[in-house]
């Protein structure tokens, strides 16, 4: 396991903890005995930091998230570029090549289908 991938997995251990605090602390807000009073002892600040957990996890999944899809989409055009060229000298064009590599992914219809097809006509325009 590499460090890349190490790091990724901790974080997203760190992500299912402070999303299980969230929930704990949605659930408890207020209660006397929640275990956020060994950090807060005031119980009106249990909805300040169940927000402010909210975020924290929230900026974390875009952070392990961001870009993921567009570097594996692109990364499989890029294994296909022969195939991919062979059609382009056969005359296809790239939205002929587009509809046909989404139909083998399995995405066939829907705003998913638009906006993965945007993705890979850039990046069949790239190729």
């Amino acid at each position: 396991m590499g460090y890349k991938s190490a790091s990724r997995l901790a974080l997203y251990i760190l992500v299912g903890l402070l999303l299980l605090l969230t929930f704990y602390g949605i659930f408890n807000a207020g209660n006397p005995n929640s275990i956020f009073r060994l950090v807060v002892e005031d119980p009106g600040y249990d909805v300040t930091v169940t927000v402010a957990l909210a975020v924290v996890s929230l900026a974390l999944i875009v952070l392990l998230t961001a870009g993921g899809g567009q570097s594996r989409l692109f990364h499989l055009l890029k294994v296909n570029r022969d195939h991919i060229q062979s059609l382009r000298r056969k005359g296809k064009s790239d939205d002929f090549i587009a509809d046909s590599f989404l139909c083998e992914l399995g995405v066939k219809s829907g705003i998913l289908y638009r906006l993965a097809k945007r993705r890979v006509l850039r990046y069949l325009s790239k190729l």
